[in-house]
């Protein structure tokens, strides 16, 4: 692998001497794949487009994230600046390299997003998108070539494996108890901390190479904060939008004209508060306690995206919540 990643430096130099003007333009792509773009975007399509399709592609999103981690502690990458002061990080990144997360995340989330509308000009938009994130991250010197092409890879077998499985699956939810779906999604949860976690536990006794740790920075590829954050997200939502269904019904997200601006700044303001605000207030050198609260910020999040929020929508009267229907398009995952 160290043979490898040094011969690939050679793109990452090659594209980091293409001057700063491509390097600041790289840094404002790259963060149309970060976590914080996601969850503004998600909620976006869940509130004011298609609550179905908001749901699927957020389903894609917190999939992609978890295998992204697992794979990551599983293969232990380093990134390119880890082996080369030749190389200048446009970012700072704390977990391994290989495969990259932005472009297996956006090839699942802009993937499935041209999917469901099934436009041309949507499926070349979001192709394009793909294309400029991952393209981003060797600008940026934060990932080798191997990295994203493995991402992109992982990103495309991911939205083969959810087009071929969401309706039988889809199907089969339908006929379980709303306890059963909460169950399902409870653990769930738990089993995407516990996959990463056996990982984690198995590599204890691995080290990171001298070389790597001088250029690394402040890192810890071995944590859990990323799938503490995918499951809180994973239990929250899918556990609050089964709840929402089947007790009341689907937020109807194409309700109003102006009533959707409002939904999603009300919205948003929900996300930013708990994930600011909690953030900041929470501490997070408690060991098992912070893991507990980080795990039950990213909850809250996922149920007020996908529960509560509708509920507050409608007593606003800026939203409105009907009994379940058919989704306009592919098959409804829960």
């Amino acid at each position: 692998m160290d043979v490898v990643n040094q011969a690939e430096l050679v793109v990452n130099l090659f594209l980091q001497s293409l001057g700063s003007i491509l390097q600041s333009l790289m840094g404002i792509i790259t963060m149309l794949g970060n976590e914080i773009f996601y969850i503004l975007f998600m909620p976006t399509i869940y509130w004011c487009v298609d609550a179905w399709a908001g749901l699927r592609i957020g389903v894609m999103l917190l999939s992609s994230t978890c295998f992204n981690g697992f794979f990551k502690v599983l293969l232990k990458g380093p990134r390119p600046y880890w082996i080369s002061d030749n190389i200048v990080p446009g970012v700072h990144e704390s977990s391994f390299g290989i495969p990259s997360g932005h472009a297996m995340n956006s090839t699942a989330v802009w993937g499935w997003s041209a999917i469901e509308t099934k436009n041309r000009k949507v499926i070349l938009f979001a192709g394009v998108m793909v294309l400029l994130i991952a393209t981003s991250r060797l600008v940026l010197g934060v990932h080798f070539l191997s990295d994203v092409l493995l991402g992109l890879l992982l990103g495309l077998l991911l939205l083969l494996a959810f087009s071929k499985l969401q309706k039988p699956i889809g199907a089969w939810l339908k006929k379980q108890t709303l306890k059963n779906q909460l169950l399902l999604a409870f653990f769930s949860s738990l089993f995407i901390i516990g996959l990463n976690a056996l990982v984690i536990v198995l590599s204890s006794d691995w080290q990171m190479p001298a070389e790597w740790a001088a250029r690394a920075g402040d890192v810890d590829p071995l944590s859990l904060d990323g799938a503490l954050m995918t499951s809180g997200l994973w239990f929250g939502m899918l556990g609050g939008f089964a709840w929402l269904r089947v007790r009341r019904g689907v937020i109807q997200s194409n309700f109003g004209t102006w009533q959707r601006i409002l939904r999603y700044l009300v919205g948003i303001v929900g996300v930013i508060a708990i994930y600011a605000g909690l953030g900041s207030f929470f501490p997070d050198d408690l060991g098992l306690v912070s893991m507990f609260l980080r795990y039950f910020r990213y909850f809250l999040i996922g149920i007020w995206i996908a529960c509560l929020s509708p509920l507050l929508f409608e007593k606003l009267k800026i939203g409105r919540i009907e009994p379940e229907i058919e989704p306009r398009s592919s098959a409804p995952l829960a």
